[in-house]
């Protein structure tokens, strides 16, 4: 599907292991930008992830952060700050009941650009999500960037 996220053209992609697409359900979906081909986000949102005492601790969230960056986001590393890394809940639907995803959000801002940045690591150590160049609106305290990557915001912006 072809959408703008602030302003830019990008395509959203979106696999499911039922034929036809279910809002709320178990995905991987990722985001591309369509005049950079870079990677804008991106989602593996699994029953694999339900909520476990197990997580990464906050360090290992950060190092596996920094070389996913390394890979897929190179030019994020060259002036950010690490605003802060916690406990972070997704919910999906599976056989139709809710069910939570835990994993741990390290949470970025690109000095360059005032843009935020994010990961959320799962408790097998791989990233979960990811999503970039984020605008947030301090006076309503919100997300001001479209959320192609979220079910909630798609069923009310579809």
């Amino acid at each position: 599907m072809e959408a703008k996220h602030n302003k830019q053209p990008v395509t959203l992609y979106r696999f499911e292991p039922q034929e036809t697409m279910q809002l709320n359900n178990q995905h991987i979906s990722f985001l591309l930008d369509n005049n950079t081909g870079k990677l804008a986000g991106f989602v593996r949102l699994l029953p694999k992830y339900q909520s476990s005492k197990t997580q990464v601790d906050k360090d290992k969230a950060l190092s596996i952060t920094l070389k996913f960056l390394e890979t897929y986001a190179p030019d994020l590393l060259n002036n950010f700050n690490n605003n802060w890394i916690d406990t972070h809940d997704e919910q999906i639907i599976v056989d139709g009941k809710k069910v939570t995803l835990t994993g741990m959000k390290v949470k970025c801002r690109d000095l360059n650009t005032g843009l935020y940045f994010w990961t959320i690591i799962a408790p097998d150590e791989t990233v979960m999500v990811f999503e970039r160049d984020v605008e947030w609106d301090f006076i309503r305290a919100g997300r001001q960037t479209q959320k192609w990557l979220h079910d909630s915001w798609l069923s009310k912006n579809l």
